[in-house]
């Protein structure tokens, strides 16, 4: 009876193992961050490029311009490197004088969800809720400090993760439950639906 157990227990053993071999374990992608600014925003763009290096994040800094070509600039090198580069996960950062010209200029190019964000609300609910990919501040209106802070959290927030409020952060979202879920989960689809529809319209 210990002899049949033991070449059960070796059998099942030998099963897992080759079940592991099958399914290879997921990695998280990397993420690199690429940045932008116009003339109003490079002093907190340089901070953030060095905040991020700092932590070993990896970085793309295609420096000033006016502020609708640098956007276009960041929406085109990560519309491009997402077709390019399947491991990483790219993520702009555009800096202007309010993050309100930038984020315009940006959320132009399909498949660009630009987020201009002035506190940690925002930026925690433009992750949670619409996914954005792309953060946008202003250097008039947003410390160094809290540009730091800010971009670190959009960096770390998950898509369809219940977003902390209050000023601590502390407080969860009170309007978060499952059918919000459920319709975040089929809202891209959507989102791609109406940019199509967009360029439809434009071109007609």
């Amino acid at each position: 009876d210990n002899n049949d157990n033991n070449n059960t227990n070796k059998k099942k053993a030998t099963q897992q193992k080759q079940k592991n071999k099958k399914q290879p374990k997921m990695t998280e992608p990397k993420i690199k961050v690429i940045l932008a600014c116009d003339g109003f925003g490079e002093d907190l763009k340089n901070t953030l490029v060095q905040h991020l290096q700092s932590n070993d994040i990896s970085t793309k800094d295609l420096g000033c311009d006016t502020y609708y070509d640098a956007s276009a600039k960041v929406a085109k090198e990560i519309l491009l490197s997402k077709e390019e580069e399947a491991e990483t996960k790219n993520v702009g950062v555009l800096v202007c004088g309010t993050g309100m010209g930038v984020g315009m200029i940006a959320n132009k190019f399909p498949g660009i969800r630009a987020a201009t964000c002035e506190n940690m609300a925002a930026v925690r609910c433009a992750r949670a809720v619409n996914d954005a990919n792309v953060l946008c501040l202003g250097q008039l209106v947003t410390s160094a400090e809290d540009g730091k802070v800010m971009m670190d959290e959009f960096l770390k927030h998950e898509f369809i993760a219940r977003p902390n409020l209050g000023d601590g952060g502390d407080t969860p979202a009170p309007w978060w439950n499952e059918n919000v879920e459920d319709f975040l989960k089929g809202s891209m689809e959507g989102i791609q639906r109406v940019e199509k529809d967009a360029l439809n319209y434009a071109s007609s």
